[in-house]
């Protein structure tokens, strides 16, 4: 335990661990602050079921993280950090037997297609091919620098030329909502229900007016699913081990109670045990924004007016995500691998949804509290994969469905009663196209729900696992809220880094990435990392 440093960041999620580790390695002493008992946030890989059985709880796709500058410039790979991508990387299962496949060889996925329609097939290609050519002005412009306005990125791309050039790409797409796009460009309510079912992964639902102006840079990376071998929690140790090698510390199992604020600028925290901690530089807080205003800091040390938007004009996510985690003696067998036996093969599978129309329905129900009429999760083992996360002749499951935060009149905790079986339904939902998923294939399993996420996380407010609604309201330079979307807040010394920020949750590190140029700029560091 130290009782001063030049930095303390709150909060040792990837975001938090990643900053710290750029501030240690710019020389300034660093102690980074954990409530749980483990560093990583969302992160963590436990025995949810049966021992040697490892379950990433939250997050489980890894698709920015080759791209992300803390890879190279951390040598996450030199301390040990390791990346499958699995050959088949996505399916949708239909109904009538059919399937559609998406590979890292373009070709194969476009013949998948073109067993659906040859048109957009063709689309497809030309579309993947064109947004691959702009992908890097993309995360240059979206999501690895400090947020511009939506304004100011319209001019960007128009400056670029993107607009002469593109044939999907356009100011328009602002306003239109994914499914608008899909209608424009393809014909198949196949082909477009799979493209949005990739956009909801990724946190984008489909018919949200403005979600279109990133669908481009998320088809480029549909074939870019990557999971972390040994499980998710060990991205988290390494970017630990960088930290530490350079002189970092990182505390667990200490929950701070207050940012301590003298003459306008944080110059520590007190924890819950009274510990104080002071911080000569800066103060870094990674967690929600509600925690950071309403519970954190002193009464008046923001202007009211500033409290009251926290209060009342913070966006979440309007759903959430269900889980079910489970351990199995064998994998799932499709019936749809008749039609195409890569579904076998592939990591992450959607269970039905042959239309964008069906998405649609079930976003409506899950916004006003209901659970979909017709369960359909999506599915990913692991260990077809990595074989370390289970015992030898076993593999580990993921089942999750989109699903509301509060059910009905019962509020959050009516999960509690119904968390096993709405498991069952889903395990249900699965075996209709693996019928080889019975309970003899299933040795234990256990839901997950969007209450246990905010109990286990509570920065994840109301089960929202992005840390804010991904929305045209609440991107770029409006999230979480205008005065408070450059990393900056009103206290002095106090910068934000987490989720909440721009771009958004997911393992993209953009946010501490974002928050360490802005940190750079005040403090006339060296920014070393632009060089590596």
């Amino acid at each position: 335990m130290r009782d001063a440093c030049d930095a303390v960041v709150i909060g040792s999620g990837h975001n938090g661990l990643a900053l710290g580790a750029y501030l240690a390695r710019s020389g300034m002493e660093v102690v980074v602050l954990e409530r749980r008992h483990e560093e990583g946030g969302g992160l963590c890989t436990e025995e949810l079921t049966l021992p040697g059985f490892l379950h990433n709880v939250h997050a489980n796709y890894h698709t920015f993280v080759d791209l992300a500058p803390p890879q190279a410039d951390l040598d996450l790979a030199d301390h040990g950090l390791e990346y499958v991508r699995p050959e088949v990387q996505m399916a949708s299962i239909f109904d009538d037997g059919t399937a559609l496949t998406v590979h890292t060889d373009l070709d194969k996925t476009c013949a998948s297609i073109a067993r659906f329609s040859e048109q957009d097939a063709e689309t497809f290609r030309r579309l993947y091919t064109e947004a691959h050519g702009y992908v890097n002005l993309l995360l240059g412009t979206l999501m690895y620098q400090p947020p511009m306005s939506v304004k100011e990125l319209t001019r960007a791309l128009s400056v670029f030329g993107v607009e002469e050039r593109s044939e999907f790409l356009s100011v328009k797409l602002r306003r239109e909502t994914i499914d608008t796009f899909l209608d424009l460009h393809f014909t198949h309510p196949k082909v477009k229900a799979h493209l949005a079912f990739h956009g909801a992964v990724c946190g984008y639902a489909n018919d949200v007016p403005g979600l279109a102006m990133s669908f481009p840079l998320l088809v480029g990376k549909i074939d870019n699913w990557r999971l972390c071998v040994g499980g998710s929690h060990r991205l988290a140790h390494v970017l630990w081990r960088d930290l530490a090698q350079h002189g970092g510390v990182l505390i667990s199992d200490a929950e701070v109670a207050r940012i301590a604020v003298d003459g306008g600028r944080a110059v520590g925290v007190v924890l819950a045990d009274g510990t104080e901690i002071s911080a000569h530089k800066l103060v870094v807080s990674t967690i929600d924004i509600e925690q950071t205003f309403l519970r954190l800091l002193p009464d008046g040390s923001v202007p009211s007016e500033l409290t009251a938007a926290v209060e009342s004009d913070l966006l979440h996510q309007p759903w959430s995500l269900f889980s079910v985690h489970l351990a199995m003696s064998e994998p799932p067998r499709y019936a749809a691998a008749a039609f195409d036996p890569d579904v076998d093969r592939a990591w992450v599978v959607n269970l039905g949804y042959a239309s964008t129309e069906e998405l649609d329905t079930d976003w409506r129900a899950v916004r006003s509290g209901r659970l979909p009429e017709v369960c359909r999760p999506n599915a990913a083992v692991n260990t077809l994969f990595d074989p370390s996360d289970a015992p030898e002749g076993g593999y580990t499951g993921l089942l999750r469905q989109i699903a509301p935060y509060a059910v009905g009149d019962g509020g959050p905790a009516a999960w509690d009663e119904m968390g096993h079986w709405y498991g069952r339904r889903c395990i249900e939902a699965w075996r209709r196209f693996a019928p080889n998923m019975g309970d003899g294939a299933i040795l234990d399993w256990t839901p997950y729900t969007p209450a246990d996420i905010a109990r286990k996380l509570p920065n994840m407010v109301r089960g929202d696992w992005m840390m804010g609604e991904v929305s045209l309201a609440n991107m770029l330079d409006r999230r979480p809220l205008s005065a408070l979307a450059q990393y900056r807040t009103p206290v002095e010394g106090l910068y934000l880094a987490g989720s909440t920020q721009h771009p958004h949750g997911f393992i993209t590190f953009a946010p501490a990435y974002n928050a360490l140029q802005v940190i750079a700029d005040d403090l006339g560091l060296e920014a070393w990392w632009r060089d590596v």
